[in-house]
């Protein structure tokens, strides 16, 4: 008698594995799954690039705009009341540099007796008022000027009486009188600027003691 014996084990087979219809459906829903995160970060970089681009938009409307300004101010005629009022300050500019410069270099010339009241006159400047010569000794006090009204020349007196050289000093002689700046040329033919017209203002003098017997002086013209 014979006994056969079958020593084939199922567990030692290779397995094989079919792609079933589950399978299938994850694997394409992990497709799907990347296929809408890559559009919608597509998507988000559209929309800032689209987003900078309106940025530079308004940016360049910006600078047109101002270029335009520019442009349109660059086009305007000049304004003559505006130059007149110009010159006129840099007439007056000059007036008072020169006044400066003489009392500057009379500081450096003068003696001890005089430096304070010079410069007692250097701190009184009064916007509107402006010296044009003085006359200064140890009894006698001339000063000459311009003010554009009446008002000014009296703050200008007030301002000089708080300096330490003139407390007390009474001004006995003073006249004042309106300048003759003469009328605008309404001849001049079309085309032509009219001749510059100063504002009306004051020619005042200021004296104070005897200028008799008065040795050492000092006195500057600043016209």
């Amino acid at each position: 008698m014979s006994q056969q014996i079958n020593l084939a084990n199922p567990q030692l087979l290779k397995k094989r594995y079919a792609l079933g219809l589950r399978e299938m459906l994850m694997a394409l829903g992990v497709v799907l799954v990347g296929a809408l995160g890559w559009a919608g970060l597509l998507h988000y970089q559209a929309g800032t690039l689209e987003t900078q681009a309106e940025q530079q938009e308004a940016l360049q409307a910006s600078a047109q705009q101002e270029l335009d300004e520019l442009n349109a101010a660059a086009s305007r005629g000049v304004n003559l009341a505006l130059t007149n009022q110009v010159k006129q300050v840099q007439s007056q500019v000059v007036q008072r540099e020169a006044l400066l410069a003489a009392i500057s270099g009379t500081l450096e010339q003068t003696s001890a007796g005089f430096s304070p009241r010079l410069r007692a006159l250097a701190m009184s400047a009064t916007e509107g008022v402006w010296l044009n010569g003085f006359n200064l000794s140890m009894n006698h006090i001339e000063l000459k000027g311009s003010a554009l009204n009446a008002g000014l020349l009296t703050t200008y007196i007030e301002q000089l009486g708080k300096q330490a050289p003139f407390a007390g000093v009474k001004f006995s002689g003073m006249t004042a009188a309106m300048a003759k700046t003469g009328k605008a040329d309404n001849s001049s033919p079309p085309g032509e600027t009219a001749a510059l017209v100063l504002p009306d203002y004051l020619d005042f003098s200021l004296s104070a003691g005897s200028a008799d017997g008065s040795a050492d002086q000092e006195s500057v013209d600043a016209r």
